[in-house]
């Protein structure tokens, strides 16, 4: 429900500030006043087009501004969350015109994507020249699905049930689509695999070939320098170890006299059994290794293929070998294709049978009501000073191909109607003229809403009619405020009107007004009570305020209060 509603510097509007209440709320005025300017402001909080040469001459640019209440539950709590509301606060819109044209929902950055979001939830404006498009298809499914009811949510589960159908149909389709770049792939992977099979890779391999290479290269640098390491240490006539003995005897002489020097010659004895172990192990290579050139030309060979090996599948042998792993795997999963094709199709397949119980399901539901809507618009209708014999045509089959399948079902329907009884049905658009539309609408909404329990707790929703009543006036006229009344005990209705019969039967009552200020134009709004609202219905009815016009304009309020 709007609460309030704050303009600046938009069209005629200097600085404005309306309160509005449950029920019935009306705006009159002279025409050119600017009342339809009060209902532009409000459509651009619900998302509407915003068009930069509404901003005030001289302004460089224009805030529209609203509080409203939201009705409990009537917004997803994920989706509150995603634009930082908290449920069962005050949620305050604001809109820029001109400059760099910012939304922000309760002083929070958004777009006007976000405002569409929420738009079905805070209201929806219907002009004369909407009325057409409220008769599209879409629009009168709608109507027909708020009259049908949802008290089983079946509405939701049958959104879910179709996301979940496409999802899994554009998996299975995903997997056919691939399935010739698999099979090339599978033809790439095999060749990969034989490749790195045939080369009987071994981890660390590369690292000790090119020791291998080394040694085999160096070989006679190799054996040389054993040798003469060998020699030094114990082969030569003045070699280590040789000196070492002759040390250890002239030792052990002098211990026969010294015997401080008992323990050098141990000392002496260890380090020869040493150096005698080191020559010992240098011996093999003063040998000389096998250095033929055909071992050395197969270690290069195998080491230029590890290198091709490691380029191309590497860059460590590792990864090389950790490759030929995967490629089992994957060569195995597209083995199993048909598996996994008949897994894909097979769940596309439930989620599709899931859909058409609930679309049949909704379907019927629909049919079912469609005639009791249809029985309950001619009685709304009736009361409205209008005949009208109401049908519903079905666009589709019962049960249609997927290709016609959404989120609301299958169903395609159009309303067909005639105002003179024994004429063939024909589309709305095509039998009604203007006031009949505005009229037709209202029934239409009245009936749809006319199951929906009301909930004095909850925001109403907030339904703008905008000079929906032009071209009717008289009994009609009376008609039309008697339901836009009745409208306004389940919604917030704003109604902007010509008419003192449909004035009369406002709950809140507000005039719309052009006066020269500072020598400009403004727009100012004043709400009306008592003998001001006595004034105004008696200028609608005569143009001028005279005793007998102010007679016959309280005698209508009252009428239309006590009704």
């Amino acid at each position: 429900m709007l609460l309030s509603l704050h303009i600046e510097d938009y069209a005629l509007i200097d600085r404005l500030a309306v309160e509005f209440a449950s029920g019935l709320n009306v705006l009159t005025g002279e025409t050119g006043s600017g009342k339809s300017i009060v209902v532009d402001a409000l459509g651009l909080l619900l998302g509407e087009r915003a068009d930069a040469a509404a901003v005030r001459s001289g302004a460089e640019r224009a805030w529209v501004s609203g509080v409203f209440r939201l009705d409990d539950g009537a917004v997803p709590a994920e989706a509150l969350d995603a634009l930082g509301i908290v449920a069962g606060e005050p949620l305050i819109v604001r809109r820029e015109i001109g400059g760099r044209g910012r939304v922000l929902i309760n002083d929070k950055p958004a777009t006007v994507a976000a405002l569409r979001q929420l738009a079905p939830a805070l209201g929806e404006v219907h002009a004369q020249n909407q009325a057409l498009v409220a008769f599209t298809p879409s629009a009168q499914l709608e109507l027909l699905d708020d009259f049908a009811g949802d008290g089983d949510g079946l509405l939701p589960r049958l959104r879910a049930a179709c996301a979940a159908w496409r999802d899994a149909e554009a998996a299975a389709a995903a997997w056919e689509q691939g399935e010739q770049t698999r099979l090339q792939q599978a033809d790439l992977w095999r060749y990969q695999r034989q490749e790195l099979e045939a080369a009987a890779l071994r981890d660390g391999e590369d690292a000790e070939l090119e020791q291998e290479r080394l040694r085999l290269a160096n070989a006679e640098r190799i054996a040389a320098a054993a040798h003469a390491a060998y020699a030094a240490l114990y082969d030569a006539p003045e070699a280590a170890s040789r000196a070492l003995r002759l040390a250890q005897k002239q030792v052990l002489e002098l211990a026969k006299f010294d015997a401080r020097a008992a323990d050098l010659a141990p000392r002496l004895e260890s380090a020869r059994l040493e150096i005698d172990d080191v020559a010992a192990s240098l011996r093999p290579w003063t040998e000389g290794e096998d250095a033929s050139p055909e071992r050395l030309a197969a270690v290069g060979d195998r080491l230029a293929l590890l290198d091709r090996i490691k380029r191309k599948y590497g860059p460590t042998l590792a990864e090389a070998i950790a490759l030929r792993s995967a490629l089992d795997e994957r060569l195995a999963a597209i083995a199993d294709a048909e598996g996994e094709r008949a897994r894909l199709r097979a769940a596309a397949a439930a989620a599709a049978a899931r859909y058409r119980e609930l679309a049949e399901r909704r379907s019927a539901l629909r049919r079912a009501a469609a005639q009791t809507l249809a029985a309950a618009v001619a009685r709304q209708a009736a009361d409205l000073a209008m005949k009208i014999e109401l049908a519903v045509e079905w666009l589709v089959p019962a049960a249609p191909e997927p290709a016609a399948w959404g989120p609301l079902g299958w169903d395609r329907i159009r309303f067909l109607a005639t105002t003179n009884p024994g004429e063939p049905l024909k589309p709305l658009a095509e039998i009604a003229s203007g006031g009949e539309l505005s009229r037709l609408l209202l029934a239409l909404q009245v009936a749809a809403q006319g199951r929906a329990p009301a909930r004095a707790a909850a925001a109403p929703r907030t339904l703008v009619f905008d000079e929906i009543d032009a071209g009717i006036g008289g009994r009609a006229a009376e008609a039309v405020g008697r339901k836009l009344a009745q409208l306004g005990a389940r919604f917030q209705v704003l109604c902007v009107t010509h008419l003192a019969q449909i004035a009369s039967y406002a709950h809140h009552h507000l005039r719309v007004e052009k006066v020269r200020r500072g020598g400009r134009a403004i727009t100012e709004v004043a709400a009306l009570a008592g003998p001001e609202r006595v004034e105004e219905v008696a200028r609608m009815l005569s143009g001028l305020a005279s005793a007998a016009a102010r007679q016959h304009a309280a005698e209508l309020l009252r009428r239309a209060q006590s009704a």
